[in-house]
C-alpha cells in the first residue's frame, strides 16, 4: 500500500492528524508490538515532545485512533445511507453497510479507512491482547448491529449480510484471495441483491 508523505505542520490538528497517520503506518510496517511513541514522532516528523503534548502515553494514542476509526466508519455508513436511491425500501441501514465496506477510498478522503484500511484491519485484530481497547470496538459493533437490524430485514439475514460485508475488509488486510476489479463490484451487488431479496413484500 503506498503511503502519502507525513510532514507535520504548526497547527495542532494537522500534528495530530501527522501522529495518528504515522501510527497506522508503523504498525503497518513493524507489527502492534513495535509500536513506540518515538516511532510514532520518528515516522511523524516531530519531537516526542510534539507527540507528547498531543498523545502522553501509548495507551492514549491507540485509543485515539480507533476512536477516529469509528468515527470515520459511522461519517461514511451516514454518506451511503443518505445516497441511497431508493429510501423507501426496508433494508436501508443494511445497503449503507455494504457500500461503505466495498467503498474505495482515497488516503486524504479518510486516513484510517483510505489510508490504510487493509492495515487497521490486522491492527483491529491485533488489540484483543488488550481488553480495554479491544472493548471500543465492541461496543461499536453492538450499536452498529443494533441498526442494521432495525429496519425491516430480519435479524438472522442482517447478521449474515454484515458478515459477508465485513469480510472484504479482512479478506483485504489479510490478502485471503480478495476479489478486485469487477468481481469485486459483482461480489457488492450479491450482497446488495440478497437484502432486496429478504426485504418483505409490501402490503396492498
Amino acid at each position: 500500500m503506498r503511503y502519502p508523505p507525513n510532514k507535520a505542520t504548526t497547527t495542532g490538528h494537522s500534528t495530530r492528524e501527522a501522529l495518528l497517520r504515522a501510527t497506522v503506518r508503523v504498525v503497518a510496517e513493524q507489527g502492534l508490538p513495535k509500536l513506540t511513541l518515538e516511532a510514532v514522532a520518528r515516522a511523524a516528523g516531530v519531537s516526542k515532545g510534539g507527540l507528547l503534548y498531543h498523545f502522553p502515553t501509548k495507551e492514549a494514542l491507540v485509543q485515539a485512533l480507533i476512536e477516529t476509526f469509528i468515527a470515520e466508519w459511522d461519517a461514511l455508513t451516514e454518506r451511503e445511507y443518505a445516497r441511497d436511491p431508493e429510501p423507501e425500501k426496508p433494508g436501508r441501514w443494511l445497503r449503507a453497510y455494504v457500500r461503505a465496506s466495498f467503498a474505495e477510498l482515497e488516503a486524504t478522503e479518510s486516513f484510517t479507512l483510505g489510508l490504510g484500511q487493509g492495515d487497521m484491519a490486522g491492527f483491529l485484530v491485533a488489540l484483543a491482547v488488550n481488553p480495554e481497547l479491544l472493548g471500543l470496538i465492541q461496543s461499536a459493533y453492538r450499536r452498529w448491529h443494533r441498526l442494521l437490524i432495525s429496519d425491516g430485514i430480519d435479524e438472522a439475514t442482517a447478521t449474515a449480510v454484515r458478515f459477508a460485508a465485513d469480510g472484504i475488509y479482512f479478506a483485504e488486510g489479510f490478502g485471503l484471495a480478495p476479489p478486485t476489479g469487477r468481481a469485486r463490484r459483482q461480489v457488492c451487488q450479491t450482497i446488495l441483491d440478497w437484502i432486496h431479496a429478504a426485504a418483505p413484500a409490501r402490503k396492498v
